[in-house]
């Protein structure tokens, strides 16, 4: 299997951003796709994405930053059960905390969550409902996405590629102004967790 390349991602986040997604739309037309994730919020680290999505634990970490944008590598597909080394070596210094002991050698997704995860105060676990709408705009993948994180429903609109500069292209081309804020940063506003 190749290895992934690590994209550079711009992303917003606000109440409603329909105007962006009718500007998505007249530049290329949506897939749609849905799902339930569960985020591991970790109060030590801005620089770790820790999920479960669709029965696999899925860590990107953050890289390089260039001009306001955000380099996220993705480090970890793993299905459950989950590997004791797997908790040890790559959940557990990604979330920048040392793991509890661990009396089995392996743990289904419940039970990863119930003896492993929440007995631990400085993660929180956050549960993030996303329908996506993605477009592909040159070499750009792009996507307009309703969220519900916890019981807090937000917009958000994000712009990735391998190439910077095209991520920048598309930024002014859709006439976006805010400021870059990553899904664990976003989150851990929400939570109180920080700016």
């Amino acid at each position: 299997m190749s290895e992934i390349k690590p994209r550079y991602e711009f992303r917003i986040w606000g109440d409603s951003l329909s105007p962006l997604r009718d500007k998505l739309q007249s530049l290329a037309q949506p897939s749609q796709k849905s799902s339930d994730e569960t985020y591991l919020i970790s109060a030590t680290t801005e620089r770790s994405n820790v999920k479960v999505r669709a029965d696999l634990m899925d860590i990107k970490v953050l890289v390089a930053e260039d001009r306001g944008l955000e380099q996220w590598k993705p480090i970890l597909k793993a299905g459950f059960p989950l590997g004791k080394a797997v908790i040890v070596e790559q959940v557990f210094p990604n979330l920048e905390l040392s793991a509890p002991p661990l009396t089995k050698p392996e743990f289904g997704f419940d039970e990863f969550l119930r003896d492993v995860i929440k007995p631990n105060p400085k993660i929180a676990l956050v549960s993030v409902s996303k329908v996506r709408n993605q477009y592909t705009v040159g070499p750009c993948v792009t996507e307009y996405s309703q969220i519900r994180i916890n019981d807090v429903s937000r917009d958000t609109v994000a712009i990735e590629s391998t190439d910077p500069d095209a991520v920048l292209r598309l930024k002014q081309q859709l006439g976006i102004q805010q400021t870059n804020v990553s899904y664990i940063r976003e989150i851990r506003r929400i939570l109180g967790w920080g700016a």
